[in-house]
């Protein structure tokens, strides 16, 4: 092992005291990393065969022990989502694959079905408008001619009133004659 790569890598001795854990444990969680990744050389070895240590690796067991001691989680779901997870059978991918594309496709047309309501709602909306301002302009034409339906209807009892006058008048002569008499 050359001086390069020995200042690189931690010893298991050094690496499990850096992060304040035994050397069993540091192995424990080697292990999980290892499961998780399928990988049985995912850490660097020595001559001797001991596992090598990097600061990302080290970086990667506090964040997966955080991880770890939330509510609902375990070691192995945290290095789950820390390290790169081994395939461990093609039908598992396949399936999460098709799940995913399947939730995208409803996710699609939620989204698509969403903009045709906002899309509705917005023409409705405008129709409603529309519709506003013609009963405003026809209440307006209704008031005009109620107006001068009254006016007329004033102007022809006048009209009446005068005839039927005239009339008694021409009959009789005066009005006060009918009295007189």
């Amino acid at each position: 092992m050359s001086k390069a790569k020995s200042s690189k890598f931690l010893t298991p001795a050094k690496a499990a005291e850096s992060l304040g854990i035994s050397v069993a444990t540091l192995r424990k969680y080697s292990l999980i990393v290892e499961h998780t990744t399928g990988n049985t050389d995912y850490f660097e070895r020595n001559s001797q065969n001991n596992r090598l240590y990097t600061t990302k690796n080290m970086e990667d067991f506090k964040q997966m022990v955080e991880l770890g001691h939330r509510p609902k989680m375990t070691l192995d779901s945290a290095a789950k989502q820390i390290f790169p997870v081994a395939n461990d059978s093609t039908e598992e991918t396949d399936s999460s694959d098709v799940e995913v594309a399947q939730l995208k496709k409803t996710l699609e047309d939620l989204r698509a079905n969403e903009d045709k309501k906002n899309q509705t709602i917005a023409d409705l909306k405008q129709q409603l408008a529309d519709a506003k301002e013609e009963k405003d302009s026809l209440q307006s034409q209704f008031d005009r001619y109620k107006e001068d339906s009254e006016k007329n209807q004033d102007v022809v009892i006048k009209e009446k009133v005068n005839e039927q006058v005239h009339e008694d008048n021409d009959k009789s002569g005066h009005w006060w004659n009918r009295f007189v008499k």
